[in-house]
């Protein structure tokens, strides 16, 4: 059979989902292109394509850990990385490749830009230049000029610039007909720009500007000439609840009293110029998932099984079997160790992390149910279905969503209602919302005029979907809608800071406990999903030398987890090596599993004749105190000549000849940090955070290289990069 003229193959690698939303979204706006994707995880390779047999390929992938590929991308990396593939392998492949990543980490975009590399030394041509998409500033900002412009470059590439000329590109508008003529330029970092001319727009008054037929805004002919004339709403208006601080009593409020609490722009509003401006919104996703209810039926017990995972590791069950306070009470953040008995079957190393699967909290997702007029329903029996009649293409049932189940169910253990909305999210509100000015400020946050007010409102202060809901009270969308739309309840990872060897069976974690507090568009005080989960089932055993005899059959202390390993941060094969350890904070987790692992090593029948290398950690908090984490611990190590020397910084103490940071306290000891690297081929061990600490350590070893050798910044810059070419320096560190 002839291979369609208008046929593109569409692949993603996925971690946490984004690239598998971002190819939908492509998939989705391909049809009024008049294109036809096939879209294909990369995972499913040899399965459902291979590259050989295509011509045309979109691809979007993530990043993760120290620059990998996704692990649902391990097994199509390692094909295409194979030596013998000639050079011209893929040379009647022609590809379009969008990288997602985040630019706190060093190696940002990598597994893209080393997929665009392999494909172009394969012989693979692009017709559209890449796209690299930073988190860091907010994948958006990239990802919309980038998918703008690949379906004028993809037309033009398959000749069917003739198709479709009458279609909209990837905004929608209510015109009758539209042109766009796209210009692309690639920057200095090869982020795809794109300058586009549209015919029509959203005007400021959340109207058309064209001449065609006016877009369904769902108010009547009354209300659009109050707003035009910027007049009060309807009296239906007044009826309107906003649910405010959760709980706490309802306030009658009219909607735009809410909008206009203050002068300055704001979630509810916006100033000039965007108030001004007319915006262009994103298209509008069909429905297509009912809910049918057997209201005969209702369960009691609710519970996150089945779960669904795109990790490589199986889901395992483990046991709380103690929990320790590591900070003071005066300490400004709480940080708590647990201890996990395990199944059997699991097994890690120092280094790996340990996936937490976990769920929202009981009391929001019954506000958020309330908010959408469904709690009467949470405990029914409920059956997913696909519609009937709907307009999406190669429309499913999203994997992660138990087809049976109950609301609450779905929303405690399956659905992210933290996660601050996709435009595509608000794109939906924005037709289910009734007052005029709350309907605009929703055009607004979803178009592309209004990306800054989007990353100011929205992404920075991290507004849930509950919080958006309370801004805007004549938003009424049905509970399907959010169902399609919202993400899946990603499992959290954990550094173990444990050695098998020590304890066979037992895996220790430490986390802080984050409080997120109201205010900036948050309309109530919050705790991060995980850690205030485990904050709570541990309250009763924390600091009572808990055992598992004592409570076991406690519900509240069984959680889900899956291992992450992590193939590289790991203590060298050769034990003569020495390490540099440089983790502050809860950063110093893996590292009291390696010296754990260490101890047990030089005490081993095998190994004990063995030199071991000398062990150097570089660990920084703000008070001796209050969280100096692992003190009796690492104290302890020392005393046993298992940590050669431990070097403390406290970043609140008022002296000014101590270093304050981990940073400082390397630079204080340049000379002897030298000779380990330069002398004694020393590996050095990064964990902790990503935006500031990790690029601060890296500048400090730069300088070093630089003070005592000579180097240029180039220079030393080359020199780093080469120790983690060499795996010589390693990071495991997070935003």
């Amino acid at each position: 059979m002839p291979e369609k003229k208008n046929r593109c193959l569409l692949l993603f690698g996925s971690q946490t989902g984004q690239a598998d939303a971002i190819t939908e979204e492509i998939q989705q706006n391909s049809v009024t292109h008049g294109l036809e994707f096939e879209r294909h995880c990369l995972s499913q390779v040899e399965k459902k394509f291979t590259l050989e047999k295509e011509t045309c390929v979109v691809i979007v992938t993530s990043t993760t850990g120290d620059g990998e590929p996704p692990d649902t991308a391990l097994k199509f990396f390692r094909r295409l990385k194979k030596k013998t593939l000639p050079s011209d392998y893929l040379s009647h492949l022609n590809y379009a490749l969008l990288g997602l990543g985040d630019s706190n980490y060093t190696n940002f975009c990598n597994a893209g830009k080393t997929l665009d590399k392999r494909l172009e030394e394969l012989g693979a041509q692009r017709f559209y230049p890449c796209g690299w998409a930073d988190d860091a500033v907010g994948l958006e900002q990239a990802v919309e000029p980038w998918i703008e412009g690949l379906f004028p470059a993809l037309k033009q590439f398959l000749s069917l610039d003739s198709l479709n000329k009458s279609g909209p590109c990837s905004y929608e508008t209510s015109c009758d007909s539209i042109h766009c003529t796209v210009k692309l330029a690639e920057n200095t970092e090869g982020v795809v720009q794109s300058e586009k001319t549209e015919v029509t727009n959203v005007t400021a008054n959340g109207h058309s500007s064209t001449n065609g037929d006016p877009p369904n805004d769902s108010v009547d002919s009354k209300e659009k000439q109050e707003v035009s004339n910027g007049h009060n709403v309807s009296t239906s208006e007044l009826d309107v609840k906003s649910v405010i601080n959760g709980t706490e009593s309802l306030e009658r409020k009219l909607e735009d009293v809410l909008l206009e609490d203050t002068p300055e722009a704001s979630l509810r509003k916006s100033v000039q110029p965007l108030c001004d401006s007319a915006v262009t919104v994103p298209l509008l996703s069909p429905a297509y998932l009912i809910i049918k209810y057997d209201p005969t039926e209702s369960v009691v017990d609710q519970s996150p099984s089945p779960l669904n995972t795109s990790t490589a590791s199986n889901i395992s069950n483990a046991t709380i079997i103690s929990a320790d306070i590591l900070t003071s009470q005066d300490a400004i953040k709480k940080t708590l160790k647990l201890g996990l008995k395990l199944d059997s079957d699991f097994s890690y190393q120092p280094g790996d992390s340990v996936s937490v699967y976990c769920q929202n909290e009981e009391k929001e997702v019954e506000m958020l149910l309330k908010r959408l007029n469904v709690l009467d329903k949470a405990d029914c029996v409920c059956q997913i279905e696909l519609m009937k009649d709907t307009k999406k293409a190669k429309a499913v049932i999203p994997l992660h969503l138990p087809t049976v189940s109950t609301l609450k169910n779905l929303f405690t253990f399956h659905i992210d209602i933290r996660e601050p909305p996709k435009k595509s999210v608000i794109r939906q509100l924005v037709e289910e919302t009734t007052n005029p000015k709350g309907k605009r400020r929703l055009q607004e946050l979803c178009s592309k005029q209004g990306m800054a007010d989007y990353t100011k409102f929205i992404r920075n202060p991290e507004i849930s979907i509950l919080d958006l809901l309370h801004a805007f009270p004549s938003c009424q969308p049905p509970v399907e809608r959010l169902i399609e739309s919202l993400p899946k309840l990603q499992p959290r990872p954990y550094s173990a800071c444990s050695s098998p060897l020590k304890i066979p069976g037992q895996l220790d974690i430490v986390f802080n406990v984050v409080n997120i507090p109201e205010g900036d568009g948050r309309s109530f005080s919050r705790q991060g999903i995980c850690t205030g989960m485990l904050d709570k089932r541990t309250l009763d055993i924390q600091n009572i030398g808990y055992q598992e005899s004592e409570g076991t059959n406690g519900k509240g202390l069984q959680l889900q987890i899956s291992a992450r390993s992590n193939q590289f941060f790991r203590l060298p094969v050769d034990v003569s090596v020495p390490i540099i350890l440089v983790g502050p904070g809860t950063g110093v987790a893996p590292f009291v599993g390696f010296l754990q692992h260490r101890e047990m090593q030089m005490s081993h029948p095998e190994t004990e004749d063995q030199v071991f290398g000398e062990t150097f950690l570089f660990f920084g908090c703000r008070n001796q105190s209050q969280d100096f984490l692992f003190r009796e611990e690492l104290m302890r190590l020392q005393e046993a000549r298992v940590l050669t020397e431990l070097f403390v910084s406290f970043s609140r103490v008022s002296s000014t000849e101590e270093p304050k940071y981990v940073q400082d306290n390397i630079l204080k000891h340049a000379d002897q940090m030298l000779d380990l690297i330069e002398n004694r081929n020393a590996v050095i061990y990064v964990c902790g955070d990503a935006k500031n600490m990790a690029k601060d350590v890296n500048q400090a070893f730069m300088t070093i290289l630089q003070e005592k050798r000579g180097l240029s910044d180039s220079e030393a810059r080359g020199h780093v990069t080469k120790l983690r070419l060499g795996k010589r320096y390693l990071e495991d560190v997070w935003t």
